[in-house]
């Protein structure tokens, strides 16, 4: 029987829930504060899963709770600079690697 776990899906999710969280933290400043429900409908990911990115964002200090809904607390020019500056890191290393992989 094959096998189809590979690590590239681990990679594939987590730079899914990435975006996810990146997607949620946009309409935020767009559009905030918003409930839970809100963001579903607008953005069609499933409460569960905008819970957790909130949850998430929140842990990170970008967000946080209020009557009207979750919005924007952080400095999200600084976190946004962080990110692109750790994609570049990781961008440098998925070379590396490609680099390994092409002395096969």
């Amino acid at each position: 029987m094959q096998e189809n776990y590979t690590f590239l899906d681990d990679l594939g999710e987590e730079l899914d829930l990435l975006q996810r969280h990146i997607k949620i933290l946009q309409l935020l400043k767009k559009d905030g504060p918003l409930g839970i429900l809100r963001i579903s409908q607008i953005t069609n990911i499933p409460q569960h899963r905008v819970r957790y990115s909130l949850r998430i964002l929140e842990t990170e200090g970008m967000i946080a709770a209020s009557p009207e809904g979750a919005k924007i607390v952080g400095n999200v020019d600084d976190f946004v600079k962080k990110l692109k500056n750790g994609l570049s890191e990781i961008e440098k290393r998925i070379s590396e690697l490609r680099k390994d992989l092409d002395s096969f």
